[in-house]
């Protein structure tokens, strides 16, 4: 599956400002973390919400189950794809569809590390099933509506 082309300038998602690259620190790591100088909002590439957060499990939620029952009008500062929103605990994140970014506003960060893990994994088995379900007929939605656009284009 090809990859989607990374944008080469990011952009913040709510008020379209040049992210400017910092350096965060945390669990012994170094991550470069690109952040909003208006919004202090941050955009965490795919595996850096866990490198910044030592946890597995908001991880694990924020790039699996993100995106199948919400409704994000944010596009990601990485890739253009369209952003969902995810409940990780109390806090609501905006994450990639397509590259597994994650966008979090100010103090989201802060507040979801000092978390418990055990908030993140309170998908029950129910939820998981309803998740996959509103996934499958977003897909079939999407796959109608190319069909009926490359119909329309056809010639009479």
């Amino acid at each position: 599956m090809p990859r989607k082309k990374i944008r080469e300038a990011r952009e913040c998602p709510r008020d379209w400002a040049s992210l400017s690259k910092e350096i965060r620190h945390t669990h012994l790591r170094a991550v470069e973390v690109d952040v909003c100088p208006k919004c202090k909002g941050i955009f965490l590439d795919k595996e850096e919400i866990r490198k910044l957060t030592g946890d597995w499990s908001l991880n694990k939620l924020l790039t699996k189950y993100v995106g199948l029952d919400s409704d994000s009008q944010l596009v990601c500062p990485n890739c253009g794809g369209l952003m969902e929103i995810e409940d990780a605990g109390n806090v609501r994140v905006d994450a990639c569809l397509d590259c597994k970014g994650v966008w979090l506003d100010a103090g989201e960060l802060e507040r979801l590390a000092a978390m418990d893990p055990a908030e993140f994994r309170t998908l029950t088995p129910e939820k998981i099933d309803e998740l996959q379900k509103a996934k499958e007929i977003r897909h079939e939605e999407h796959r109608l509506a190319i069909r009926g656009f490359f119909r329309g284009l056809r010639r009479p």
